[in-house]
């Protein structure tokens, strides 16, 4: 399944996507932080930090009642929050979470997770050769990915636990559960792929995901499942409840303050540790503007934060959503350490034609006529960054009638193009469909506006057609001395597949596919810079998610996992295999669970 069937079949299915998951989140009885008037400022005196109003550290002890004595509490019921509060119930400590969500509306957000080397894909998915993948493997191709950024002994113990974690999260299915599951980067059972590409260049990929898209079995049924087991071992469950503060006793966790959302009211929760697993911020634009400049300063005039239906995000007040940060914010308050750079998912590029759907395959240029970039760079969270740095000018995607198989040379990533038999029929369609219109012979179907009602995003790519590269470039637009660049181009580019060296931006030999044999077809698009599906880190954590102060020392009892952790993913997201988001969210809000139990052995 690629990015554009990800997104519409869980829309259409009613479950929450990453974007329609937030949109879910919204309640209206929330409040800000700046709404708080009975809060207290804690200024450390800083200059840097006073002019940033989330930084300020707010205390609520003075209004909070006592709402109980715990070993440990969890602020967050999503994969992390979930999984760390069954883990350590199930080990017999008294275990109290804080959720946002109102329990009667309560909806994970997310279908699709990472589930290499677990039982359950490998039952799941008849057609995936990568049943088992060396860890080692894994862990030393993901930190090529990220440029050795990230923390070595959380993201190995990902590695070495992502099998048996995940089996452990969905250990509640039933037969009939698990007959709804689908899964993507890999064909189905009477399916080849014969051009799913093992790697590109250095960086290898692996199919391997579960995803719960069906209303049958959704994640927010999973979530119940694990929920019910923490309960089962004594955990108790504390919705529409908004942690706010992390309490200390000598520099150790003693307590959390939280807000209960349907009065307003403040609630004081003795612990030893705190686990804070809150999602990230996505929602909180002066969070976004501090501490992700890496976007917000090579925006340009008109580019604004967007959701991840590439809508304008902070058009009304978002503040009342879910993803405002406030794990970020309690335990930066509680002395833990910023990352420098916080990774985003889908954020820190520009694809083309549009987010949703990139074509790697074909060869994209600019107004000027001339290619620019390696089109089919292998990690495509990163592929796009070139565009950061041009003008936001159409860039066109060009090919030839060939396409329908170059297309099919893909990897199991993020927004892959699955080529299956009715995607690469449909693809043939567009094309015979953009050649007839260039003839004139195009006839409107009757049902074409009825189907056109799912908006834009839903819909299938607009080509256009042309029998000569000339005649192509202008309809792209291209004019004077940019149509011959054009034309000189291609021919140029096309020597570069003959030799199979790509002279000028180093595209892969085994993905340089030449546009030579007409018709031609193009389809242009620049989405812009500033879409955001989630924020994918913030504090820095030792490999036991133990939250690190200032001099990178472990602040006892404060642990932080999901997206609040930071050091996973480097500069950006990456996504060896689909799913790796919820996937380590699963695996490591488990891991935290344990080294919580290890830390209150000790205290």
């Amino acid at each position: 399944m690629d990015r554009r069937s990800f997104i519409k079949g869980a829309a259409l299915a009613g479950v929450g996507t990453v974007g329609a998951g937030f949109l879910a989140a919204c309640s209206p009885n929330g409040k800000t932080d700046s709404d708080k008037s009975d809060a207290k400022n804690v200024s450390d005196g800083s200059a840097t930090e006073g002019a940033i109003s989330w930084r300020t550290p707010q205390d609520y002890s003075a209004q909070a009642s006592e709402a109980g004595d715990y070993d440990a509490v969890v602020v967050g019921h999503g994969y992390a929050g979930v999984t760390s509060c069954r883990e350590l119930s199930e080990q017999g400590y008294r275990v109290a979470l804080l959720e946002f969500q109102p329990e009667e509306t309560y909806m994970a957000t997310g279908n699709e997770s990472c589930g290499v080397n677990s039982n359950l894909v490998n039952k799941i998915t008849e057609g995936n050769q990568y049943h088992d993948v060396d860890p080692v493997e894994y862990y030393q191709n993901w930190m090529t990915m990220i440029g050795n950024q990230g923390n070595p002994g959380l993201i190995m113990r990902y590695c070495q636990n992502m099998g048996d974690n995940i089996d452990w999260y969905y250990d509640s299915l039933t037969d009939s559960d698990i007959a709804t599951l689908s899964y993507s980067g890999s064909p189905a059972a009477g399916e080849t792929w014969p051009h799913l590409l093992p790697n590109i260049g250095p960086i290898k990929f692996y199919p391997g995901v579960i995803s719960a898209y069906a209303e049958e079995c959704n994640q927010t049924k999973i979530q119940g499942y694990n929920r019910e087991k923490a309960k089962a071992a004594g955990a108790e469950f504390f919705f529409n409840t908004r942690g706010l503060q992390i309490l200390q006793d000598n520099g150790k966790v003693s307590g959390v303050i939280a807000e209960n959302r349907a009065d307003g009211s403040y609630l004081k929760f003795g612990c030893k540790a705190v686990v804070v697993a809150t999602g990230g911020f996505a929602y909180n634009e002066e969070m976004l503007n501090d501490l992700m400049p890496d976007i917000k300063n090579n925006m340009i005039e008109g580019e604004a934060w967007k959701d991840a239906f590439g809508n304008e995000r902070f058009v009304g007040d978002a503040s009342n959503w879910q993803y405002q940060g406030d794990g970020i914010k309690m335990a930066h308050w509680a002395g833990a350490h910023l990352e420098s750079i916080i990774p985003g998912m889908n954020a820190k590029h520009i694809q083309a034609p549009t987010s949703m759907n990139n074509f790697p395959q074909a060869v994209w240029v600019r107004s000027d006529g001339k290619r620019f970039m390696n089109e089919f760079y292998p990690v495509v969270e990163q592929r796009g960054v070139p565009n950061v740095y041009l003008p936001r000018e159409p860039i066109s995607c060009v090919f030839d009638s060939n396409f329908p198989e170059y297309r099919q040379y893909t990897v199991p990533q993020h927004g892959m193009f699955s080529p299956t038999t009715s995607a690469i029929e449909e693809l043939k369609t567009g094309m015979d469909k953009a050649y007839q219109k260039f003839k004139g012979t195009w006839v409107e179907p009757e049902s074409s506006k009825e189907d056109n009602q799912a908006g834009a995003m839903f819909a299938a790519p607009e080509f256009i057609a042309d029998d000569t590269l000339e005649g192509l470039a202008k309809q792209l637009g291209l004019e004077g001395d940019a149509v011959e660049t054009f034309v000189a181009e291609i021919e140029k580019y096309n020597k570069f597949c003959e030799y199979g060296i790509d002279e000028d931006f180093g595209r892969y030999a085994e993905v340089l596919f030449p546009v030579k044999d007409g018709p031609f077809y193009a389809l242009a698009g620049n989405p812009g810079l500033g879409e955001i599906m989630s924020t994918c880190g913030g504090i820095i954590t030792n490999a036991e998610q133990n939250a690190l102060d200032a001099n990178f020392e472990p602040i006892p009892g404060l642990y932080v996992s999901g997206n609040d952790c930071g050091r996973r993913f480097g500069v950006e997201y990456i996504t060896p295999t689909p799913g790796v988001s919820l996937g380590m969210a699963i695996v490591l809000g488990r891991e935290a669970g344990k080294s919580v139990a290890k830390y209150l052995e000790t205290v």
